[in-house]
């Protein structure tokens, strides 16, 4: 008898919470593989110098074969096992900053099945001067050449392992299984997108899925008293609609199409492009 009430117990229990779940092969869709980019426009705010500044960020979402040994694009990709598919998000902006602005541009290469890092390289320039980054998953080892002190020209050991690079979240977060994933704890690298790069902190971070209408998911992402909120759209392949970054920064969607830009470098071709947000 007793039996019976502790099955009867468990049936009527809720199902145990599903965590955070990642799709298989999200990056192996049709959508990535015809030829185009998904180049995004997004009115952006970001706070420097504790100033808010208005502009215009693009990011482009696209598929490359990289050469496995220089991990660099390669000019006559020859597949698996040769080149790696991969996805890479360029983020790309350009901040007024009174009599310069600060120009920089971040590339993440993610494996195509699970979104898992290969590389990451950044660039800022300023009226000051130039600062660079790169980390490569076959050398675990960041590099990091700085205008400014401390930092300076630095090398540093990263592994990434199981850990996601918060640079990576506007596309990782696309490869949710947004449907059956709930809460759960990650591990995030911190940013490295900044005029003066350091060695990255590494932190745990909850987790959490909502859908706060009918056609968008929302990502939570706390590390204490910082929370970043992401929303997406609910249809595949789930473009980010807007980003509130714990810093006080927020990108807002402004439009997104698919097109081959490298070909578009042609006067006027700038039209295709909604005109920058006035500062």
């Amino acid at each position: 008898m007793k039996g019976l009430v502790l099955l009867a117990a468990l049936l009527a229990a809720p199902p145990a919470p599903a965590g955070v779940l990642w799709k298989a092969d999200f990056g192996r869709q049709a959508v990535w593989n015809d030829g185009n980019a998904e180049v995004s426009s997004y009115d952006a705010r970001d706070v420097l110098d504790g100033i808010p500044r208005l502009s215009r960020s693009i990011l482009v979402v696209v598929a490359e074969d990289l050469s496995r040994t220089a991990l660099v694009k390669a000019d006559r990709p020859a597949g698996e096992p040769a080149t790696r598919r991969v996805l890479k998000l360029n983020h790309v902006r350009s901040i007024p900053t009174g009599v310069t602005s600060l120009q920089q541009m971040l590339s993440v290469f993610l494996g195509v099945e699970r979104l898992d890092p290969i590389k990451l390289s950044m660039t800022s320039h300023d009226g000051c001067g130039n600062s660079f980054v790169e980390w490569r998953s076959d050398r675990g080892r960041l590099w990091l050449r700085s205008y400014f002190e401390p930092v300076g020209d630095r090398d540093a050991d990263l592994a990434a392992g199981d850990s996601i690079f918060y640079d990576s979240l506007p596309l990782k977060l696309r490869g949710l299984d947004f449907v059956r994933s709930t809460e759960g704890r990650v591990s995030l690298i911190d940013t490295l997108f900044s005029s003066n790069p350091a060695p990255p902190s590494r932190a745990d971070a909850r987790l959490r899925v909502l859908q706060v209408a009918g056609s968008v998911y929302r990502v939570e992402l706390t590390r204490g008293q910082q929370t970043d909120r992401f929303d997406f759209e609910s249809a595949y392949p789930h473009r980010m609609l807007r980003w509130e970054r714990s810093d006080g920064g927020v990108l807002t969607l402004v439009d997104s199409r698919r097109m081959r830009y490298w070909e578009r470098n042609h006067p006027g071709d700038e039209r295709l492009l909604p005109p920058p947000a006035a500062p």
